[in-house]
């Protein structure tokens, strides 16, 4: 019987190539989109799983109060580990790390000569309780005593392929910034899922002594702290010896102001806790939880799409359904044939879908950086996904149809009469209308989010980006010494003689950074304190940046301190609405009262899409890490030649690198470019898929009005007229679509729009280009049969009546 079935299926197929085609193409569409998704998915829920005391392992994060709030971070002191551990018994082990972006590496040759690289990330520091903690293969090396010395260093099989082209790396040096660590053992690589990124891992005996002393006066995003718990142990006395050390470095009660406090975090959501940041990229369990939903809405639509053209192609099979029907055939057996037919539809998507996959992946790991794989030889989860997929798309899509077509009438159907056109046909329009509310709503989030990116972009940030390069200055032993400081201002000296170099600022960092300094401050003779962020620059900043000065004057050009310039949202949070006022006025920072010499122009210091805090501009030779070039004239590329020669001669060891600050900001909008391109991407799925299934239904209409639309035409009526016969259903339907999806997508990218600070309103003009682009594309699509149907010859149509 299932032989009959499946040559049976087989000619069928054939037979009406055009659906199968549509019908594989739509399901194939649907389910890569939901199989990437899925392999999406599933890496997110899979990172750091992979440890066999995950359950007990934690991280501590710091927050304190602020103006907006509490604020959390991900750093800590840099001596936590060992205080935490002296303090709570119960934690069994306790662990510094202290992750280096940017690194300098060396290689010494043969020869005696040193083969430098940059690494943007993968170098760490930390200590020998990494491995009793996390499980992180030793190939090579002695686990008792790895990382125990200063200048000790482990590296993973990746790099020492890489840098030394082989496994045998141990006793070799390898340079970071320029100091030399012997190799006492090799890692394997780390796996892809994991938010411990680690390529290079350094003893952190050698910084400690630079680390420890004064941990307490700062953070920085580097210094993380984890701890294992011992078995049986509750986090109650955990959090006690943290409120204990709170109490004894930074006071009780009044004596901190700032609320400063500290939080445990399982080691699970270091990579869905969105309020900190981790080494490696995030995915918020709202974004999970959004993919998994676009996946299912994916393979919903595909499957409403099958339903439609199967059922719009059951006009052509009446007669062999009576047929088959008055010899004895079962309608059980109709509709095991039937779902045959669909199975087999429905593997061959599954089948084209996994080498799309195959296809798209290196394309969406690139774009996304992501490490997705797909392997059918060892990853089981793929055979279950595409079991369940097989299943349930085939019972999903193809019972209805088989329920229908089964039912027909033999008597009717060999007689001739057509089917009915009340026969599903509302079903048919509910599961059109249930298309396009999907697609709409796609459709209408991905034009919110282009809105508002394009928003972010053209928004005034407040300084001038154009024709300025950024340099950074690297951090030497000798940079922050005398030395090093005159050497900065030679090296700003000698770059200004380069013809077309209008102007040259010292920063530690440019505008709109990824990292900014973060401290409070208190008027002279107040206790209040103002949280702000800290820019150190010389006194041409302000003006190569083209920061508008609104009172008093701009910096001095000096090597140390002597006065501040703030900007407005600093002068509002001391409560000056004339800043003119602020002029002149003492700040008490770290001790150091200082006179506030102006007030600027509130400017973006981070991030384009947050929130200007207040800010404050002092100068500080010992902190610039940042040269900043104003260049003019075409001759661009030769300029930057002669910069690179003039660098190298200040900084031999190191690798000049350059960046232009249009570039800078640009790559900060990464993210929400990629969420627009991925949007529009699932989007562009969903609608194709949804003009299949119009198509589907405009040849049902067409295939079962045939003789409507033959009298219509010999009673007179245009081709125009039946144009807007079959056209005005569909605009019905679609109209019904979009009052459904618009409050719900409203809704839904209202919630969106709240994590941006400078956002765009959701005007009537951008519901309304949804709806033109849902209409033209729907009407694009139906247009090819209804005007086939509308130059048909009515005599083709009627002559057997």
């Amino acid at each position: 019987m299932f032989r009959n079935h499946l040559i049976t299926a087989l000619r069928t197929l054939f037979r009406e190539r055009a659906n199968s085609i549509t019908n594989i193409a739509g399901l194939t569409l649907g389910i890569t989109g939901s199989l990437l998704l899925f392999l999406i998915v599933r890496q997110g829920l899979q990172f750091d799983q992979h440890h066999s005391q995950k359950d007990r392992i934690y991280r501590v994060i710091s927050g304190e109060n602020s103006s907006n709030g509490l604020s959390f971070v991900q750093s800590v002191p840099a001596s936590l580990a060992v205080e935490l551990k002296t303090e709570v018994p119960e934690i069994q082990k306790a662990v510094t790390t202290v992750y280096k972006q940017n690194s300098l590496l060396g290689v010494v040759k043969s020869d005696g000569t040193v083969d430098r690289f940059k690494e943007k990330n993968g170098v760490v520091f930390t200590e020998n309780a990494f491995f009793k903690i996390f499980d992180r293969e030793i190939l090579v090396g002695d686990p008792s005593k790895i990382l125990t010395e200063p200048y000790k260093a482990l590296i993973s099989l990746r790099w020492a392929e890489k840098y030394f082209g082989g496994r045998e790396v141990i006793g070799k040096e390898i340079l970071y910034n320029n100091q030399p660590y012997q190799i006492e053992g090799l890692l394997a690589d780390f796996p892809t899922a994991t938010d411990l990124p680690f390529e290079l891992m350094l003893s952190f005996e050698s910084i400690r002594s630079q680390k420890e002393p004064g941990a307490w006066d700062g953070l920085s995003d580097e210094d993380n702290c984890y701890f294992l718990l011992s078995q049986d142990a509750g986090l109650g006395s955990v959090e006690a010896g943290l409120n204990a050390l709170v109490e004894k470095h930074y006071g009780k009660g009044n004596e901190n102001p700032q609320g400063k406090h500290f939080l445990i975090q399982p080691l699970d959501e270091l990579h869905s806790d969105m309020r900190v940041g981790n080494y490696n990229s995030k995915m918020p369990a709202a974004a999970k939880i959004a993919f998994t939903a676009i996946g299912l809405f994916l393979l919903l639509t595909c499957c409403i799409n099958f339903i439609n053209i199967s059922t719009a192609s059951a006009v052509n099979r009446t007669k062999e359904i009576g047929i088959k029907k008055v010899l004895g055939s079962t309608r059980g057996q109709l509709i095991a044939q039937i779902l045959t037919e669909s199975s087999m539809v429905t593997l061959s998507a599954c089948l084209l879908s996994l080498l799309a996959t195959q296809l798209l992946l290196p394309v969406v790991n690139s774009y996304m950086d992501l490490s997705l794989s797909l392997s059918l030889t060892s990853d089981w989860g793929i055979w279950l996904y595409f079991a369940v997929i097989w299943g349930g798309v085939t019972l999903l899509s193809g019972l209805y149809p088989a329920w229908v077509i089964s039912g027909l009438r033999p008597g009717h159907v060999i007689h001739g009469s057509s089917v009915s056109r009340g026969s599903g046909y509302t079903i048919r329009r509910t599961l059109i209308v249930s298309q396009f509310f999907i697609s709409q709503f796609f459709i209408i989030s991905t034009l919110v989010i282009y809105a508002q990116f394009r928003h972010m972009q053209q928004r005034d940030l407040g300084f001038v980006q154009e024709a300025i390069v950024n340099i950074p200055i690297p951090a030497t032993d000798e940079s922050d010494s005398t030395m090093g400081q005159t050497d900065k201002r030679t090296l700003k000296a000698e770059l200004m003689r380069i013809p077309g170099v209008e102007a040259a600022s010292l920063s530690r960092t440019a505008p709109a950074a990824n990292s900014v300094l973060s401290t409070s401050i208190n008027l002279s003779g107040s206790d209040e304190l103002i949280n702000t962020q800290i820019k150190e620059a010389d006194g041409d900043y302000i003006a190569l940046f083209g920061l508008e000065i609104l009172a008093g004057t701009g910096l001095a050009d000096l090597d140390t301190v002597s006065g501040v310039v703030v900007n407005e949202s600093l002068a509002k949070s001391a409560g000056f609405e004339d800043y003119s006022d602020f002029v002149g006025q003492e700040i008490d920072l770290w001790g150091n009262l200082l006179h506030v010499n102006g007030v600027v122009k509130d400017f973006n210091s981070t991030s384009p899409g947050d929130n200007v805090s207040p800010l404050l501009l002092m100068n500080g030779l010992d902190s610039y890490r940042t040269i900043s070039l104003k260049l003019t004239g075409a001759q661009v590329q030769q300029q930057l030649g002669q910069v690179e020669e003039i660098w190298e001669k200040a900084y031999p060891q190191h690798l000049f690198e350059y960046s232009f600050v249009r570039d800078d900001v640009s790559n900060l909008f990464r993210g929400e470019r990629k969420t627009t391109s991925l949007l529009a991407f699932f989007a562009g799925i969903a609608i194709f898929i949804g003009c299949l299934g119009l198509f589907g239904l405009a040849t049902f209409m067409a295939n079962n009005r045939q003789k409507e639309v033959g009298v219509r035409k010999v009673l007179g009526a245009s081709a125009p007229s039946i144009v807007w016969l079959f056209s005005k259903e569909f605009i019905r339907l679609i109209l019904i679509a979009f009052a459904l999806s618009m409050p719900i997508a409203w809704f839904v990218m209202g919630e969106v729009l709240q994590e941006f600070a400078y956002r765009i309103s959701m005007g009537p003009a951008l519901f309304i280009a949804a709806l033109g682009v849902s209409m033209g594309i729907a009407l694009l699509t139906v247009s090819y049969r209804s005007v086939q149907a509308a130059l048909a010859n009515p005599v083709d149509t009627l002559h057997a009546e």
